[in-house]
């Protein structure tokens, strides 16, 4: 019809009359919009609206064609209003586009359609999408990646929405596979993101592949995933997170010790200091040959807190499980030493150093207990015998001072104490060399 119409204005008198040149300036605004529809929407509108405009202008004797103008000027402002607001957005463009290799248009159309009131609860929006950000997060391109900081979270998102949409599970069987191989991917990125020491996302990775294979379509429970979210939990500071996956784990006994202890650890930090007690003397029943984390936990906890009697009641049981522990006889020796049983004392040093020479506070704290029993007794010294016993000690704190010194070659306390024992000891060259080292740290 349109065509005819124009056809008959084409050949009609009135056109080549140059006052009418109105209808000469419809006619090619028709034609552009009619032909150049199908390239530009938009402008095609545009070219119809500007028919509109004219045709209240235009005069004509010929009211049959004037009316065929006024007819085909609505209808087709009509028809391509209607295309270009139900054309904006072609869901299948994104699928033709990803076959095609071109994942910047996929997912300029994918981001269009979740904007679009008519296609925003369309199963079939939030599918296309998944498919088009898991295809980025699988790319080998680079530039293809670097066009979503996270396609996985999106596509898993995407997936979820259209299994929430989808009420006649058209998609269910396509989306459940590809749920399955993200929830793998998951676990790859959450191994990357903890490495990176961004616990924050490896939690979230860990935690979307849990999510996925707790769907009823799956129902696996995979305790090391759970024992990963747990540690992410743990280290991003999510410490009500990290007691729920650590429960959930000893309640699979799963993990043994280490989760028991990770979970006291938690506790603690959460001052819930009855449950972290608790779950410590727990361990010590439930783990019987693994205990020395728990004894060691105690210890350090009644330590902190003052209580040395509990401190060292544990520190005993430790040293009946591992009697080289030299972490175990060093504590012993410090607490026997703050008590005041210096014999004692000296021994658990010595089995400190026995086992490791190279012990730097067994060595300080011997050189130093040899040292202060040296200047306390030379003080209330009243014979030679006293005298050369106070020079005795000396003599023994000596070589541990000088080899903390060799550790520490500014540390200004111990380069005091051997400036004493040179002296009292007339070691000259030393007292010459030490005396320099104290004159330049003061400069």
């Amino acid at each position: 019809f349109v065509l005819e119409t124009m056809k008959q204005l084409n050949d009609s008198e009135f056109f080549l009359n140059n006052k009418l040149q109105k209808y000469k300036q419809m006619k090619n605004l028709i034609y552009s919009g009619y032909f150049g529809f199908r390239k530009n929407q938009q402008a095609a509108v545009s070219s119809m609206q500007s028919c509109l405009l004219l045709l209240p202008t235009a005069t004509c004797s010929r009211n049959l064609l004037y009316n065929h103008l006024k007819y085909i000027i609505g209808i087709l402002l009509i028809i391509f209003n209607f295309n270009v607001k139900s054309q904006t957005v072609n869901l299948e463009d994104i699928m033709t586009y990803l076959k095609a290799g071109n994942a910047v248009k996929a997912k300029e159309v994918s981001d269009s359609s979740i904007n679009d009131k008519e296609l925003i609860n369309n199963p079939r929006t939030w599918f296309y999408r998944a498919i088009t950000y898991h295809s980025m997060y699988e790319s080998e391109l680079q530039d293809v990646k670097a066009l979503s900081k996270q396609p996985l979270f999106e596509a898993y998102n995407s997936y979820l929405k259209t299994m929430q949409l989808d009420y006649e599970k058209k998609y269910n069987s396509e989306v459940i596979n590809s749920l399955k191989i993200i929830a793998s991917q998951f676990v790859n990125e959450g191994i990357m993101y903890f490495n990176n020491g961004d616990y924050n996302n490896a939690l979230s990775s860990f935690e979307n592949n849990i999510s996925i294979n707790r769907l009823p379509a799956i129902n696996k429970i995979d305790t090391i995933i759970l024992y990963n979210a747990a540690l992410s939990a743990d280290k991003s500071g999510k410490n009500t997170t990290a007691i729920d996956y650590y429960e959930q784990l000893i309640k699979m006994e799963f993990g043994g010790s280490n989760v028991c202890l990770d979970l006291a650890k938690v506790y603690k930090k959460e001052n819930k200091i009855n449950d972290y007690l608790n779950t410590l003397q727990n361990g010590l029943k439930a783990f019987p040959n693994e205990d020395i984390g728990f004894i060691s936990e105690l210890v350090n906890y009644y330590l902190e807190t003052g209580k040395n009697e509990e401190a060292m009641s544990y520190v005993d049981k430790g040293l009946l499980r591992e009697p080289k522990n030299q972490a175990f006889h060093f504590v012993k020796a410090s607490l026997l030493d703050q008590k005041g049983d210096l014999v004692y004392a000296e021994k658990e040093y010595l089995k400190v150093l026995e086992f490791d020479p190279e012990y730097t506070d067994a060595m300080f704290n011997l050189g130093a207990l040899y040292y202060n029993q040296a200047t306390d007794l030379i003080k209330k010294a009243t014979s030679k015998s006293e005298q050369n016993k106070a020079y005795e000690l000396y003599g023994k704190a000596q070589p541990y001072l000088e080899k903390i010194i060799l550790q520490t070659p500014n540390d200004i306390q111990i380069m005091k104490m051997l400036k004493t024992i040179y002296t009292l000891l007339k070691q000259d060259d030393k007292l010459i060399e030490i005396n320099k080292k104290l004159e330049k740290s003061q400069e």
